[in-house]
């Protein structure tokens, strides 16, 4: 990839030579590959390169972004012209600004988010790969008949930024990801499911053959449905929902959602507001970590963030724009894209590792719901009250018997974070950016027949 470093900061000049009070320029560029085989044929092969640069300025208090794909230099020095004639009619806003100065700067430590073994795969060997993982989940069970595919997907990304006040940083980052989604038939009913794995390394990626597996025992596993009554019971959340309760929270603490005052976390800094056993975390310097990079959008020197400790909110995650806001201080949590301002983004946000067996808390249940899935439009950010369409198992006697379908879960956030009674020892980034543990409810709605 091209070293962007150089293009940024002489733009970063000539916006300020040509009357910009400040300014930053924020570069992306991506190469992927991806590819879908179906029933063991090819229907996707694709190769991609895309790259972007975005120009934000700011006047007398007022801002303007504009953005290119086009790098030849007689483009972005028009492109410089334009933004400062966009800035002149722009509204101004005291607020607007550059991240402050001393909290800019790079994390030194070994992040490890580049894999060069992932640019030397061939796509012979992708597809290999692919083809490998779809057999190995149509061969699992003959009640498995047929498949919505099966891909495999790699990029390496490259970020670049440079502002006013002498930042200049770049870094590069790979991903890839396999999945597959498979259809099984019982009794005239149809079910279908799926499983994916993805790293920064490759030799960090699940085998073919188990994501396959895993994808066929997942889909085998929902057929046999049944409807449950009404009832208030409690609940064992799996990681994979769990991490969504901790994506409403994490956003019902941004910065941006505070001071538009649109949160049901408003004024609550200092607050226990969950259990006290609960601590979120969002960490932009995990090793390894999906969204771990060494500064934000804004050229924030990337940390650890304790969002809540013990059941206690102890800050807002804000960018420069809303910490200016809130008289607070900037978190690293900008976010970004070539197109956009920035805005305030959660990184590897995680709750954190309890000390229960997930096997331990799922036997504590004499009569109540393991929660695998959640589905549709349904939370209030302003309240944090939610009701969405859900799947999962119904728990008798500490064994989990068969599935559960076509059932809502309702309640509120804060609320069902309340009433944690055991944390599992089971976190996992396997599943994105942001992961839980298992979660035991006391008592949530579960609305069926």
């Amino acid at each position: 990839m091209n070293d962007y470093r150089n293009l940024a900061s002489e733009l970063v000049s000539a916006l300020k030579k040509q009357g910009a009070d400040a300014a930053d320029v924020y570069i992306t560029s991506s190469n992927g590959f991806n590819t879908t085989v179906r029933l063991g044929e090819i229907e996707k092969l694709q190769q991609s390169t895309s790259k972007g640069l975005g120009l934000r300025v700011f006047k007398n208090g007022a801002t303007a972004l504009t953005f290119t794909t086009d790098f030849q230099g007689k483009t972005v020095q028009e492109l410089v012209k334009e933004t400062l004639e966009i800035v002149k009619v722009s509204n101004t806003d005291k607020y607007n600004g550059l991240a402050p100065k001393e909290f800019l700067g790079e994390y030194k430590g070994n992040l490890m988010i580049f894999d060069e073994s992932i640019m030397k795969l061939t796509p012979e060997k992708k597809i290999a790969m692919v083809k490998e993982m779809e057999e190995a989940g149509r061969a699992f069970d003959k009640r498995i008949t047929n498949s919505n595919g099966a891909s495999w997907a790699n990029s390496v990304g490259q970020v670049t930024l440079a502002n006013s006040d002498g930042f200049v940083g770049q870094y590069q980052a790979t991903v890839a990801s396999m999945s597959v989604g498979l259809l099984a038939e019982e009794n005239g009913v149809k079910q279908g499911d799926g499983w994916y794995t993805f790293n920064r390394y490759f030799n960090k990626l699940a085998s073919p053959k188990s994501v396959g597996e895993e994808a066929a025992r997942r889909t085998i596993r929902r057929l046999g449905g049944k409807k449950v009554k009404s009832q208030a019971v409690p609940v064992v959340i799996d990681p994979a929902v769990a991490g969504n309760f901790v994506g409403m929270l994490f956003g019902a603490a941004s910065g941006s959602s505070i001071y538009r005052r649109s949160s049901y976390l408003v004024d609550k800094v200092g607050q226990e507001i969950v259990a006290p056993a609960i601590t979120i975390i969002d960490d932009a310097t995990m090793t390894d970590g999906l969204a771990s990079r060494p500064f934000d959008a804004e050229g924030v020197k990337s940390s650890s963030v304790t969002v809540i400790e013990n059941g206690v909110l102890k800050t807002y995650v804000c960018d420069s724009y809303a910490a200016r806001r809130l008289t607070a201080k900037v978190t690293g949590n900008a976010g970004r894209t070539y197109q956009s301002a920035p805005g305030v983004a959660a990184t590897n946000l995680f709750l954190k590792n309890g000390k229960d067996d997930p096997k331990d808390i799922i036997k504590s249940v004499k009569n109540g719901l393991y929660l695998t899935e959640m589905f549709g439009s349904g939370v209030n950010g302003v309240t944090g009250d939610f009701s969405q369409g859900a799947s999962g198992y119904w728990i008798e006697n500490g064994e989990m018997t068969y599935p559960v379908q076509e059932i809502t879960i309702a309640g509120n956030v804060l609320k069902v974070l309340k009433n944690v009674q055991a944390i599992g020892n089971d976190l996992s980034f396997r599943l994105g950016s942001t992961a839980s543990p298992t979660l035991l409810i006391s008592e949530m709605t579960v609305g069926g027949e």
